[in-house]
C-alpha cells in the first residue's frame, strides 16, 4: 500500500486508492485532512444509496433479455456474468463502508496536539535546495506506469496476432512482403504515443527544471476533476518568490499523491513567476543521484 508523509506531524499515512471512497487520505495520528476526507465521503452517500437498486436492475435486465437465450446456448456464461455484475457493484459499497469505518475509528484516536507548527523539511526537498544549476533532467515513468504496461501489452498482442496469421498462411517466399515490418510499425506508434508525445509536450518545462529558481509552495486545495470518462487530480498551490511576490497557480497532479497542506517544490522563471512548474505536474524528473 503506498504511503505519503503527513504534512502536520510527519507520520506515514497509508493511501488506499482501491478502497478509499473519499479519494482523500488522512492521518489517524494528528487528524490531518480528516474533515476533508469525511466531507468527500458524505458527498457520495447518495450514490451508495441508489447503487444496490442499479445492481439489481442490471441483473434483472440481463436475465430478462439475455438470460434465456444464453441459458439455451451456453448456460455457463450465466455463472460468469452474474457474479461479475455483483462483484463490480459491490466494490464501491465495500469501499464506502470501509472508509467510513476508518474515519470513525480515527476520530476516536487522533490527537491534534501532535501536529508540529513547523514540520521538518522533507529530505528530498533539502536535496533539491542544495543542488547546483544546471540540474540534470530526464524523462520519468514513475507514476506513469499504466500507459507503459498498456503499450507493452499492445505490442505482445499484435505480435501474437501476426505470428498466428503467418503460421496459418500458405508457405511462400515473397521478398517484397511488408508483413515482418508490421510489428515494428506498431511499436513505433506506441513508442511515440507513450514517450515522445509527453516529452515534447513537457519540453517547455525543461528550462524551468534545469535553471529555474526554486521555491517551496503550500498546496491550498486538491480536487478530482471529471473529464469525460476519465478523471484527474488538480491542485492549487501558493508560493513566495525571492522578490516577495505571492503566486497562486493550478496544476494537474500526475502522481495523484499531492494533497492539501503539503509542501512541494516549484521551479519558476524569476522574470515571470507565473511561468512555473512543480515536478508532480510533469513527466520530467530532476536527477538527484550521481
Amino acid at each position: 500500500m503506498p504511503t505519503i508523509t503527513c504534512p502536520r506531524c510527519g507520520s506515514p499515512v497509508s493511501f488506499r486508492r482501491a478502497l478509499n471512497m473519499s479519494s482523500k487520505p488522512f492521518c489517524n495520528r494528528c487528524g490531518w485532512n480528516l474533515d476533508r476526507a469525511e466531507a468527500a465521503l458524505n458527498a457520495k452517500s447518495s450514490l451508495i444509496t441508489f447503487l444496490p437498486l442499479g445492481i439489481f436492475a442490471a441483473i434483472f435486465l440481463f436475465i430478462a433479455f439475455a438470460g434465456r437465450s444464453t441459458a439455451k446456448g451456453n448456460p455457463a456464461i450465466l455463472f460468469f456474468v452474474l457474479p461479475f455484475l455483483l462483484f463490480v457493484g459491490i466494490i464501491p459499497i465495500v469501499s464506502y463502508y470501509s472508509t467510513k469505518k476508518a474515519i470513525a475509528a480515527a476520530k476516536q484516536t487522533i490527537n491534534p496536539d501532535l501536529a508540529v507548527a513547523q514540520p521538518p523539511l522533507d529530505p528530498q526537498l533539502q536535496i533539491l535546495q542544495s543542488m547546483p544549476r544546471p540540474r540534470r533532467v530526464r524523462i520519468r515513468f514513475a507514476g506513469n506506469l499504466a500507459p507503459v504496461v498498456i503499450a507493452f501489452a499492445a505490442i505482445a498482442i499484435l505480435n501474437g496476432i501476426l505470428f498466428i496469421a503467418i503460421s496459418r498462411s500458405p508457405r511462400h517466399d515473397n521478398p517484397n512482403s511488408f508483413a515482418p515490418f508490421i510489428p515494428l510499425f506498431f511499436v513505433m506508434i506506441v513508442f511515440a504515443a507513450v514517450v515522445l508525445v509527453p516529452f515534447f509536450r513537457d519540453k517547455r518545462n525543461l528550462p524551468l527544471l534545469r535553471d529555474g529558481e526554486l521555491a517551496f509552495a503550500r498546496v491550498v486545495s486538491q480536487k478530482t476533476v471529471q473529464q469525460g470518462k476519465t478523471s484527474y487530480s488538480s491542485i492549487d498551490y501558493q508560493f513566495k518568490t525571492n522578490d516577495g511576490l505571492q503566486i497562486l497557480s493550478t496544476a494537474r497532479d500526475l502522481t495523484n499523491s499531492v494533497f492539501e497542506d503539503m509542501t512541494i517544490p516549484v521551479f519558476y522563471d524569476p522574470t515571470n513567476p507565473d511561468k512555473n512548474v512543480t515536478p508532480s505536474a510533469t513527466y520530467l524528473k530532476i536527477v538527484t543521484t550521481l
